[in-house]
């Protein structure tokens, strides 16, 4: 085991959720992600989406690629730190990717979710399984948990500067096109005691610092088919209610994803687009941040940030 002192001895993990990265490998993804293999029928129709966007979801080498930028960019900084990458539902699962790390002899290990909001199914969830691993291990090994991201002056002029560019392709006075934030609906009993919504609108107010005033939803899209009470609205009520104002165009900004994937390249760009032609509204949505070099600038700071604290 290296000394804690020595730069030498972080290692830096991305936890994300995880994406089948074929046909083949949706089933298993879902069996990974509800505890039970999908039916026949929800298979068919979940194979069918992924076919609609490329056979597959772009989510796990996406994920791959920020890591190798990332340590670019530390190296390049004077701070070469191994990254590894660890998803919760598809491979490199995090268990994997732990012991990837412990052959390190590593003993410290900055935890960075790319999911900066709170929630049992997402940061509390992928931070809770690394607990629960290193928990077993015999050699002592500390965990910094990155937190409280979304509101990184960084994030948010990233997604300002989309946000800007959305509204110049849509013709127009940009002050007068509304946006419709949205993220990932959850069961709200799920949500009841996290800051799952509110870090949500601290990112809005962030972004609406950057950009000036604007007129904004925060919608809450692909919710589950359980009978649970789900966070609401869905973005086509967003979108009924701007229509009922007046306003026949919006940009779709996804801050709730980071990296683009079935919700934002089926749900949104396929499904909501067609809903939305369909009623005569114009919409244009803003890319996911992916492996922007903004994105990686903003984590690079995040782990100089965790390394300042050692």
């Amino acid at each position: 085991m290296k000394e804690e002192g020595d730069l030498s001895s972080f290692a830096i993990m991305l936890l994300a959720f995880g994406g089948p990265r074929s046909l083949e490998e949706v089933a298993p993804f879902v069996e990974r992600l509800t505890g039970k293999k999908p039916s026949p029928k929800q298979l068919e129709g979940l194979q069918r989406r992924y076919q609609a966007i490329g056979n597959a979801s772009p989510l796990p080498e996406m994920t791959l690629r920020q890591a190798r930028a990332l340590e670019k960019a530390l190296k390049g900084k004077g701070k070469p730190l191994p990254v590894f990458v660890g998803m919760r539902y598809s491979r490199p699962l995090i268990a994997e990717a732990l012991e990837e790390i412990r052959e390190r002899e590593v003993s410290r290990i900055i935890l960075i979710s790319l999911s900066p909001y709170h929630s049992s199914f997402t940061t509390e969830g992928y931070y809770a399984e690394v607990k629960r691993i290193v928990a077993t291990w015999n050699e002592r090994m500390q965990l910094v948990e990155v937190d409280d991201w979304h509101v990184h002056a960084g994030l948010c002029a990233a997604w300002a500067a989309k946000i800007d560019e959305a509204r110049g392709r849509m013709g127009g006075r940009k002050e007068a096109i509304p946006v419709v934030f949205t993220a990932h609906s959850l069961p709200q009993d799920v949500v009841a005691s996290a800051p799952y919504v509110r870090q949500l609108e601290e990112t809005i107010e962030g972004i609406i610092q950057i950009t000036g005033p604007l007129r904004w939803r925060l919608a809450f899209q692909s919710r589950g088919r359980g009978g649970d009470a789900w966070l609401g609205p869905e973005p086509q009520t967003c979108l009924e209610e701007l229509f009922a104002e007046g306003l026949h165009k919006a940009v779709i900004c996804p801050i709730g994803f980071i990296v683009d994937h079935l919700e934002t390249l089926y749900d949104l760009d396929i499904a909501l687009k067609a809903w939305a032609d369909k009623q005569g509204i114009a919409i244009v949505r803003t890319p996911c941040l992916n492996d922007a070099p903004e994105l990686i600038e903003v984590i690079c700071q995040l782990v100089e940030e965790a390394l300042e604290g050692r």
